[in-house]
């Protein structure tokens, strides 16, 4: 894969698109989405108990999962999703990285980060300050405004469960915008990264993508991720062959989960 790199406006553009040739909800794809996962994980899991619950999250759908970054590299992306949330609020913050750590303490359910973030010296913390200054620009420049119109949100989170409560899918959408309930499909997803776009990508907003059409009984219009690395953005139409991508993608998940 090899994401584009619109300019500042061309994100919000190739999201929303043009109102008239948005395509019309399917109505039934959600319920047989569930019934094909259902069945699936029934030839793989059988009968048994719930216990153990298998989790399944973005990062569980790599055959190969990432090693977990340093510290820094998640107070970054934890910081970075802040100053998002304070964009959607309106507020364009003065002291990028002082404002996102008020935020992140303020959020109730970040003690972890909060605790690494204390934990830093004088040194990291001075870089950074420095990489979610430089972050922070970018993100600015690609998301510069958000009109309330298109009811933007953060922090969307996802957990629904399957098998009798064997399966549990997780996830994270950083930034959602549009509301369901129209004919038409209107909802789109961003997902942030703080780290270069790759293969992962496609995965996780196909995985994304599932779990809102799940949720709401609608598929997304489109999905989307944003690097601040570098300002690098993907963008996918949802339609029924990626959210069977991410069924696919599930059940093989699982199967390895079970497996080991």
């Amino acid at each position: 894969m090899t994401p584009a790199t619109p300019a500042a406006t061309d994100l919000l553009g190739a999201l929303r698109g043009t109102p008239a040739l948005r395509p019309h909800v399917d109505r039934g794809l959600a319920g047989g989405l569930r019934a094909w996962l259902e069945d699936g994980l029934f030839e793989r899991l059988g009968a048994r108990a719930a216990a153990p619950i298998v989790r399944v999250t973005p990062r569980l759908l790599l055959d190969d999962p990432p090693v977990t970054g340093a510290a820094t590299a998640r107070l970054r992306g934890a910081l970075l999703v802040q100053l998002l949330r304070l964009r959607v609020a309106g507020l364009e913050p003065a002291s990028p990285f002082e404002d996102a750590v008020a935020a992140l303490g303020a959020s109730g359910r970040d003690a972890e980060l909060v605790a690494l973030l204390c934990d830093l010296d004088s040194d990291d913390r001075s870089r950074l300050a420095a990489e979610v200054a430089a972050h922070h620009t970018v993100l600015a420049t690609s998301l510069p405004s958000l009109p309330a119109r298109w009811s933007p949100r953060c922090g969307v989170r996802y957990a629904i469960p399957l098998a009798g409560g064997a399966v549990v899918l997780r996830g994270d959408v950083d930034l959602a915008l549009g509301a369901s309930g129209g004919s038409r499909a209107c909802v789109c997803l961003v997902d942030l990264t703080t780290s270069t776009l790759g293969s992962a990508s496609d995965a996780t907003l196909a995985y994304l993508a599932l779990l809102e059409t799940l949720r709401t009984g609608e598929q997304p219009l489109r999905v989307a991720a944003l690097s601040t690395a570098d300002g690098a953005t993907v963008v996918r139409e949802v339609t029924s062959e990626l959210l069977a991508d991410a069924v696919e993608l599930v059940l093989e998940a699982v199967a390895r989960s079970a497996a080991a």
